[in-house]
């Protein structure tokens, strides 16, 4: 049976590089580690519509506790080794300036790739279809094969035999 052509509107999840398929990198040692996620609020803070005091309130608001505009520049400074960012503050970062891309930075180096939402359901079904191919080649390598019978084959009697030594259990 010929095989179809792909929808050219469907493309390969993953050959097309829609999703970037990463492998770990060697260990990041903490002070870079610590510096590139510094770099990354610092970017984050440029770059947000809010002021540092409005993202500081909205954050103190989220978290329940005091998030100061110096706490902020703190944060963002990989100079200032004493003060790093908590994950839930970073979490809560994120969310207030709605910079997803943090996530990246933080996991960037270790073969992770965020997807959100429905590039998550893509990349499921990206996967589920590639399952699918694998299974059909699979079986059609199955199908290609001659069966071979391994014993001979049993046939049943035509009759149960009524002779000497067979006895009717008594009900």
């Amino acid at each position: 049976m010929p095989r179809h052509k792909p929808c050219p509107a469907t493309s390969d999840l993953f050959a097309d590089g829609l999703f970037p398929v990463r492998a770990p990198a060697e260990p990041v040692p903490a002070m870079d580690f610590n510096a590139r996620i510094a770099q990354a609020i610092s970017r984050t803070l440029k770059e947000s519509p809010l002021s540092r005091p409005q993202i500081a309130a909205s954050m103190s608001e989220m978290l329940g506790e005091d998030v100061s505009t110096h706490m902020l520049n703190a944060y963002a400074s990989p100079a200032r080794e004493e003060h790093r960012i908590s994950l839930v503050r970073f979490k809560a970062l994120a969310r207030v300036t709605a910079c997803v891309w943090l996530w990246e930075a933080a996991v960037k180096g270790d073969g992770l790739t965020l997807l959100q939402g429905e590039e998550a359901l893509l990349a499921q079904i990206g996967a589920v279809e590639q399952q699918k191919k694998a299974l059909d080649a699979r079986l059609k390598e199955l199908k290609s094969r001659p069966a071979v019978a391994l014993r001979p084959s049993r046939q049943l009697p035509s009759a149960i035999p009524q002779g000497e030594g067979v006895r009717r259990a008594k009900v």
